[in-house]
């Protein structure tokens, strides 16, 4: 997997079968925000910021300055940048 999008299709289809609710992001009027929402009954929500997995994606002092107020705010966050995040994603809120 080399492409941040093949990797957010991958997170997708995961939480699709694992039956998590799972949408992309957007927020017009506040950049450096989340890619993806995720939330399974009885978790709170999980916000996940997607990088490259060619290890070529770093989050940009806008993300981290958002992902930092985010989780101020008792938000949880996640950057995540390969398969086996995405997995042990959907281990944590399955219970798998």
């Amino acid at each position: 997997m080399k492409t941040e999008k093949a990797l957010q299709s991958y997170l997708f289809r995961k939480c699709e079968k694992a039956g998590i609710y799972c949408r992309k992001m957007s927020s017009p009027g506040r950049r450096g925000f989340p890619d993806v929402l995720l939330k399974r009954w009885g978790f709170n929500t999980l916000l996940v910021e997607v990088k490259t997995p060619a290890g070529t994606g770093v989050l940009s002092a806008l993300q981290v300055r958002e992902i930092a107020l985010l989780r101020e705010h008792g938000m949880q966050v996640e950057v995540i940048s390969s398969k086996e995040e995405v997995d042990a994603i959907i281990s944590y809120l399955t219970g798998r």
